[in-house]
This record gives structure tokens, C-alpha cells and sequence, in this order.
């Protein structure tokens, strides 16, 4: 299986698509869209199965709901998803109005990947449910990687009842304009996976808002996480999480935490209204919030952007924003 991916994610450096790389046209049920290659609630499972390396998915606006799914498994777990990707490299694309959503039809993860080099761009996918709370079926998440390479830039994550951003095994994120919000846990990673995440939003979640375990790794830069419940940012294991330039507020009960040998290191950031901003009782140096980091409110406006006369407004020491930049939606 790692060779394998070895070898995908190698053929993932090359640049540009291949000559015979395909748009497969996908509309949803009811669509007055012209030009559709696949219609309906499974058109894009249809579209991936047909699918080629270096082929783009496009998604019409409207409603995409689970009314059909795959198991995939994993240890001693099946992940079920309503989209599943194995041994493919793809790029599924929405546009305005484009929504996965889950709250009708059956209970499943939006896109499971296996082995695969998936680039995701301007979905929304929402209130992806459980059918079970806890059994062997792994659903109720939103996007579910194994051993795989995730691109995801403008993702709107919204009602996900377990995780939304879940790498697994050896996987690789790199993700921007993330928002994850109003669900369970945001971004969870275990084994050895790795994430790097900016200008993005993780809010709102009943559980942490990032969870790593395992030997697994997160960079964060230029993001915001707040108002989550049971931890902002939070290492188990031997896993290690970097935040630089971003800003952590208001979540419970710690802003960051760790346990066993987890590490959090948060550098040239805003912390401000958590109800402890770290857990006090860890070891020196397992959680470090560093001397240029501001201790104080960000007063953010609705967009998590910093309001005229925000502290923020100035920039830091090393010349540059903290928090969302603004580059990305």
C-alpha cells in the first residue's frame, strides 16, 4: 500500500494534466443544466468511476444528496462513503450553490479517499449525519482520507457530525480557505499523517477544533479557531502542532491542550477569551505559547477579519498579518 502511494503522489509532481485529460460534467437531480454527463444524486460516483488520472469533475449548483454508498475498509472500522475515490488523480470542482448535502437521504461520508491524489475546489458540503453513534461504520464525516494527497481550497464544512477533515494513515493536507464550522471536530488526523491549513475558520464544534494523534503533524498559519467546546487546538500521542499568525479564542476548556507527549507550539499569534489558554498542569515546553504572541481582543467583524482599530491592524514583528489575510474568500 505505500509503495503504492509512493508512486501516486510521485506522479503528482508532474506538471500539467496528460493530453487525454477529460471535464466530466456532473448536474444533480432536476437540473436545467445543459450539457450534463451524469444527472442525478449518483451522478458523481458515476463521474469518478469513468474517470482518468488528471481529470477534472465539474459540479453544477444545486443539491447533491447520499442516496447510495461504498464501505471502504480500514483497520477494524468500514468508512462508508456516498463519493468514493481509490487509485485515482482527480480534481472535483463546484461553483456557487454547489452543496453535498446530507441531511436527507442515507447516512454516509461525503468523499472517502483510498490511495488517491484528490484536489477539491469551491464545495459546500453540510450536515453529513450518523446512522449509528458508535458501531463500526464510520460515517457522519466529511471528507475521510487514507494514504492519500488532499488539496482543498474554498471548502465550506458546515453541520458535520463527527470529523470534517480526517487524514488517516500516511496522508498528506494542504488546504486554504477552509470553513469548518458548527459541527463536531474539524480537523482530525492519527498515524502519520500531515496537514498543513491557512487562511482558514475552524468554529463552532462541540469537540476540539483540531485533534491530532498518533505521530502525526499540523502546520497552522493565518487561521482562525474559536468558539469550540472541548479544546481549541490539542495533541495526543506523539504528535506535534505549529500555529503561527493565527488566532485562538474564546474556545473551553483550554485554548490549547496536549496529553501524553503531544506538543503545541503557537508563535506571532492572538490568543484572547479562552477560558484557560492552555492547560497548566503538562510538562514545561509541551505547550508553548510564545513571547510574541498578543493576549488580547482581536475584534473580529463577522468575516473572523479584524475590525478597524484592531489590534491586529498593526502588523507583528516579522512584518506580517496575523489572522485571515484576505487573500481567500
Amino acid at each position: 500500500m505505500r509503495h503504492a502511494l509512493a508512486l501516486l503522489l510521485a506522479g503528482a509532481l508532474v506538471v500539467g494534466a496528460s493530453a487525454s485529460a477529460e471535464t466530466i460534467q456532473v448536474c444533480p437531480d432536476g437540473s436545467q443544466a445543459q450539457g450534463c454527463d451524469f444527472s442525478g444524486n449518483d451522478a458523481i460516483q458515476a463521474a469518478v468511476d469513468r474517470a482518468e488520472d488528471g481529470d477534472v469533475i465539474q459540479l453544477a449548483p444545486g443539491r447533491y444528496v447520499p442516496s447510495s454508498y461504498r464501505d471502504v475498509p480500514f483497520e477494524d472500522i468500514a468508512a462508508r462513503g456516498y463519493v468514493v475515490i481509490r487509485e485515482k488523480r482527480l480534481t472535483i470542482e463546484g461553483s456557487d450553490g454547489t452543496v453535498l448535502d446530507g441531511k436527507d437521504g442515507i447516512p454516509a461520508i461525503a468523499f472517502v479517499l483510498e490511495n488517491a491524489d484528490v484536489t477539491f475546489r469551491n464545495l459546500e458540503i453540510s450536515d453529513f449525519r450518523w446512522g449509528e453513534e458508535e458501531d463500526d461504520i464510520y460515517d457522519g464525516h466529511g471528507i475521510f482520507a487514507i494514504d492519500s494527497r488532499v488539496r482543498a481550497s474554498d471548502i465550506v464544512m458546515r453541520g458535520i457530525v463527527k470529523m470534517a477533515l480526517t487524514g488517516r494513515g500516511r496522508t498528506l493536507i494542504d488546504a486554504s480557505a477552509l470553513r469548518l464550522l458548527d459541527g463536531h471536530l474539524g480537523i482530525w488526523l492519527e498515524e502519520a499523517s500531515h496537514a498543513h491549513v491557512r487562511d482558514s475558520v475552524i468554529a463552532g464544534g462541540d469537540s476540539a477544533g483540531i485533534g491530532t494523534y498518533d505521530d502525526s503533524t499540523l502546520h497552522l498559519f493565518n487561521s482562525v479557531v474559536a468558539n469550540n467546546t472541548d479544546d481549541g487546538v490539542y495533541a495526543a500521542d506523539s504528535s506535534t502542532i505549529l500555529v503561527v499568525r493565527s488566532i485562538i479564542a474564546s474556545n473551553e476548556p483550554y485554548g490549547i491542550n496536549a496529553e501524553k507527549n503531544g506538543r503545541v507550539t503557537v508563535r506571532e499569534s492572538a490568543m484572547h477569551a479562552n477560558a484557560a489558554p492552555a492547560n497548566a498542569t503538562l510538562a514545561p515546553g509541551q505547550l508553548v505559547i510564545g513571547d510574541d504572541v498578543l493576549q488580547v481582543d482581536p475584534m473580529l467583524d463577522a468575516q473572523w477579519l479584524p475590525k478597524s482599530g484592531s489590534p491586529l491592524r498593526a502588523q507583528d514583528r516579522s512584518g506580517q498579518p496575523i489572522g485571515l489575510t484576505g487573500d481567500q474568500p
